[in-house]
Parts: C-alpha cells; structure tokens; sequence
C-alpha cells in the first residue's frame, strides 16, 4: 500500500529527486479520558499519514491521500530537530507561528527505499542549513 501511494505521490508531482522523501504519521493526541470500574480508557485524535520532502529550500508534507500539499520553507522554520528511537523517530519543526510534530517511520517491512532514504537525508542533515 505505502508503495502504490510513493509510485502515485512521485507520478502525480512529478518528484525526481527520489532519496529526499521519508514516510511518517502526525503524532495523536489524547482528547477524551474515560473512567470505568474496571479500567480507564484513553481517545486519541485521528492518525493521518504523510511522505515529507526535504530539499534546500525547505519541507513539503504531501497527504498520503495526495490531496494537496504544505511547503514550509527554511526561512520560516525557527526551530528544527530530530530524534531517533530504534525504528521509529520524530520530527519537530517549529515556525513563528505553529509547531508541528511528527513521527518518522525508519523501517517499514517491504518499503527498503525508506531505510535508504532517512540514510540519505541524515548524512544531508535533511538540508537544514541553520
């Protein structure tokens, strides 16, 4: 599935630069808390899925729907890190006016081009210049 939509996400925008996009979700938050005898029970928001593009003029996060996108140049971008845990890490990019959080996917089982690609883009330091 995460294939079909990279082919689709590259063919649709017309992407060569292939090694600069990683896959990854919003990181949900809890919105509701529900108490019961027997246990308590967490909501969270809705988890949504997205391939980022790093590149030197900034980041543009594509919807895996491919419904639209956001670029976020390095201009506005105050702030800008990422952590690893294990196979998982997470990317924090703070503006003048918002901060967005999300998780990065290192590893998903049969997409190989996503271990090469945070490879990639580690040893680039996504492009961030600042």
């Amino acid at each position: 599935m995460i294939n079909k939509q990279y082919e689709e996400l590259l063919s649709k925008f017309k992407i060569t630069k292939t090694n600069n996009i990683i896959y990854g979700t919003n990181i949900p938050m809890p919105n509701m808390v529900i108490p019961t005898p027997w246990r308590t029970y967490i909501k969270f928001d809705k988890t949504y899925y997205y391939f980022f593009y790093f590149d030197e003029k900034g980041i543009t996060i594509y919807p895996t729907t491919l419904e639209g996108s956001i670029t976020i140049s390095w201009d506005e971008v105050e702030d800008f890190k990422i952590s690893h845990i294990s196979i998982l890490g997470k990317m924090m990019i703070k503006t003048k006016d918002n901060t967005y959080r999300f998780q990065l996917n290192r590893f998903v089982f049969g997409c190989p081009w996503i271990k090469i690609n945070t490879r990639y883009l580690e040893e680039n330091k996504y492009f961030y210049s600042k």
